[in-house]
């Protein structure tokens, strides 16, 4: 038969459980900065690929965009994360042509071209019409063709058999143009998108601190 145990507490005293203060609630900064820092690479990216010959580049870009806005709006909440999603959208779309036509302008090579021929006529604007450029590269000697221009450049007095200068993006990958169409993005176009941009990451951050506080 075994000893009892002894109480050193003594018979009189009940164990009582010590409650615990609550704890406040961890903030996900973590989740909130890797949003924040990813947005404005992914959608300067997007907005690049869009400015590619290529329809699947095109549509990549708006899918990778897509989602990351889509997880945006999940962290900020339904109506801030609207309104982030909307900001980043104008950005992507207004960021992708800026910073086209600016390495376009500044990288582009400048190539003596002769007009071959014309596109039609559009309806509603009877000065766009596009031009059917010829060239030689300078480098290759190969012949390049390419349909463009636009409002500023090929214009109704414009005749076949006339020279035109075309920029061609060394690296292949935007589409050729006629110089007059090749202008440096202005310093009213990156304010903007500047404004966009802070305006998105100011909402977001705003956001995400309010629906944790």
């Amino acid at each position: 038969m075994s000893s009892p145990q002894p109480d050193f507490l003594g018979p009189d005293v009940a164990y009582q459980a010590v409650p615990r203060k609550p704890g406040r609630p961890r903030r996900p900064w973590r989740a909130t900065l890797v949003v924040a820092l990813l947005l404005p690479p992914v959608l300067l990216g997007a907005g690049w690929l869009a400015q590619s010959d290529s329809t699947l580049l095109l549509l990549l870009g708006v899918l990778v965009a897509i989602v990351l806005l889509l997880v945006a709006w999940a962290c900020a909440g339904a109506g801030p994360g609207t309104l982030v999603a909307l900001l980043g959208f104008a950005f992507m779309l207004l960021a992708g042509p800026a910073t086209a036509d600016t390495v376009l302008d500044r990288q582009g090579v400048r190539t003596p071209a002769v007009v071959s021929g014309f596109g039609e006529m559009s309806v509603r604007q009877d000065r766009a019409r596009t031009c059917e450029l010829v060239w030689k590269d300078r480098d290759t000697g190969e012949t390049g063709r390419v349909e463009t221009g636009g409002k500023s450049a090929c214009t109704d007095d414009i005749e076949a058999g006339d020279p035109a200068v075309v920029v061609v993006d060394p690296t292949g990958w935007q589409f050729p143009r006629m110089a007059d169409d090749v202008k440096p993005a202005s310093t009213t176009t990156w304010a903007i998108t500047g404004a966009l941009l802070a305006a998105m990451e100011l909402l977001f951050l705003w956001a995400r601190a309010r629906k944790f506080d």
